[in-house]
């Protein structure tokens, strides 16, 4: 059987509003992999990996090139509906034809239809809106891996209380990485660009506290809700000036995890790091 769908695809690398377009697609359900499973596709997000590798800037990674005379479908997470699966048993053992289920990785997610591996799917309860389960995987994977990487940073022994301190705090991996924390005993600090993004998310997620960076004095209240306790651990979405402005905060010898250039691809200055002997990380999940 061959299914006709479309999807936004790009031929070339730039601005997404000057290479995307919208595609007519061809998929012969006998060219399925053994492996495989055929997806109808109910949501998908947009990243902010997306925007980079679209834009060929370098924060997403190195440059794949198009062949000439193809198009590339971008997207790499989803939910959606199953619609066929491969011959492979323990395909077939976990997973039934009309199951919900999110995907990632899955190249190719801007699409109504997508090719899977069985193994990056898991089934989606009904409780759960398609808004939500198409972002959810990558984004609890990041904050799982971010949490586990500020672990292993400190340095034994490690005394309670234990503070983070973490910036762009309102965006979806920033809520994970609260919730996580919160969960394992540790007290966040978040940071946010606006005051208005930040009386938004005291009131989505209350509890711990919540600075503008727009603030004069923002500094001064991240010291003050640290209350002479040390700083061991922040985490960067941002990158740039951004890690300069955490280096000033973070104690001697802590660490600062990045994770994303949300703000800037330019590097921070590194002699910021020097004066409390601080180490830069860095996380990759793709």
């Amino acid at each position: 059987m061959q299914i006709e769908f479309r999807a936004i695809v790009h031929s070339e690398y730039g601005a997404p509003e000057k290479v995307l377009t919208i595609a007519e697609r061809q998929f012969k359900t006998e060219d399925l992999g053994v492996d495989d499973v055929l997806v109808k596709v109910r949501a998908r997000p947009v990243h902010p990996g997306d925007i980079h590798i679209l834009s060929a800037l370098p924060q997403g990674g190195p440059i794949v090139p198009i062949p000439e005379g193809t198009l590339r479908v971008p997207g790499f997470e989803g939910v959606g509906t199953i619609l066929q699966i491969g011959t492979n048993p323990e395909a077939a053992k976990r997973f039934s034809e009309g199951q919900r289920v999110a995907f990632f990785p899955a190249m190719g997610s801007w699409a109504e239809y997508v090719v899977v591996r069985y193994e990056s799917l898991l089934p989606v309860s009904d409780e759960i809106p398609d808004q939500i389960a198409a972002q959810m995987l990558i984004n609890t994977v990041t904050a799982s891996v971010l949490i586990k990487a500020g672990h292993n940073s400190l340095k034994p022994p490690i005394t309670p209380p234990v503070y983070i301190l973490q910036n762009a705090a309102a965006s979806g991996v920033g809520r994970l990485l609260t919730q996580v924390a919160l969960d394992r005993g540790v007290r966040p600090i978040r940071l946010v660009r606006s005051n208005e993004s930040a009386e938004r998310l005291r009131s989505a997620l209350p509890g711990p506290p919540v600075y503008s960076t727009s603030d004069s004095n923002w500094k001064q209240q991240v010291r003050e809700a640290l209350g002479g306790h040390k700083l061991n651990v922040a985490f960067d979405a941002l990158g740039g000036k951004a890690i300069d402005d955490l280096a000033e905060l973070v104690d001697d010898g802590g660490s600062i995890i990045n994770f994303g250039s949300l703000q800037s691809n330019i590097g921070a200055n590194i002699y910021s790091l020097a004066p409390n002997n601080l180490s830069l990380k860095s996380v990759s999940i793709m």
